[in-house]
């Protein structure tokens, strides 16, 4: 499962209540070589060394990034975007065998972090975070749908009226006027805005705008009440609640809304479910 904007919230908010003002007193990489390889983790491993000693201050997010900040300059930077967990541990037991990171508190206590797919696991200094893709993506200018200072009707259709590229395009990705929401979202979204997926941006009108920007709101609200998709495991372990409305899980069913048969198309290197009747 991809872990988005809701579920980075969530875990960032979880994390920084357990583990500021914690002092790392050692760490261990597992089965990271291949990750190393891809970029997915520091190539040089002693990076990580500079994490112990480093006490941590605060834990933020934006889009699908999870900023551990320590002091020292020194920063964690996690975004396990295609699957994962991020546990942490107050006993010896019940910690996973399998892991890619563990962080070693001084006062006992340990968190896990691995990936199952696609993701990040960086120890950066803080002038070094410039250089990572996933921070400078979605720590940047680009609007977060979750501030609402930022996520302004009017801003929001501004951006998407001189896209001109279909509406998934704009909404995920490194060309999207919104940060933190993947394919997963992106149907749940179009389908609650009644917006057909090959739909161009551009082409949008202010109405659809109007119901396109409430629906992000909503989804998003929606998902952190329910404690994050049902898919994802949270900082102790609990899977959350949130059922999509639009996805794989409706192969071969009906449309919520309105009962009519659910379609599936190529769209942008993925599958995209949606419903004929509703979304035009």
């Amino acid at each position: 499962m991809s872990l988005e904007l809701p579920e980075a919230y969530i875990l960032a908010e979880q994390m920084n209540r357990e583990l500021r003002g914690r002092e790392i007193a050692n760490y261990s990489l597992q089965n990271h070589e291949k990750l190393q390889r891809l970029g997915f983790i520091n190539k040089d491993s002693p990076a990580f060394e500079w994490l112990v000693g480093g006490k941590i201050e605060s834990v933020v997010s934006r889009g699908n990034v999870i900023r551990v900040k320590l002091d020292k300059a020194m920063n964690l930077l996690l975004a396990p975007e295609y699957g994962g967990a991020v546990l942490f541990h107050t006993k010896a037991s019940g910690i996973p065998a399998k892991f890619h990171l563990k962080l070693f508190f001084k006062d006992g206590s340990t968190l896990t972090v691995a990936l199952t797919g696609m993701g990040i696991i960086q120890a950066l200094k803080d002038e070094e975070l410039e250089r990572s893709y996933v921070y400078k993506r979605d720590f940047s200018p680009t609007a977060s749908p979750i501030d609402e200072t930022e996520f302004t009707l009017e801003r929001f259709s501004r951006e998407l009226t001189i896209k001109k590229v279909n509406i998934k395009a704009a909404l995920v990705g490194k060309e999207a006027v919104i940060v933190g929401l993947s394919n997963s979202a992106f149907q749940d979204v179009i389908h609650r805005a009644k917006i057909h997926p090959k739909r161009k941006a551009s082409d949008l009108t202010l109405s659809e705008q109007n119901s396109l920007h409430n629906a992000i709101k909503l989804f998003i609200q929606e998902r952190i009440k329910s404690h994050g998709k049902n898919q994802f495991v949270d900082l102790y372990g609990k899977h959350g609640l949130y059922e999509p409305t639009m996805g794989p899980n409706m192969k071969d069913k009906t449309c919520v809304t309105c009962h009519g048969k659910v379609g599936k198309l190529n769209l942008g290197g993925g599958q995209t479910y949606f419903c004929p009747s509703c979304q035009h």
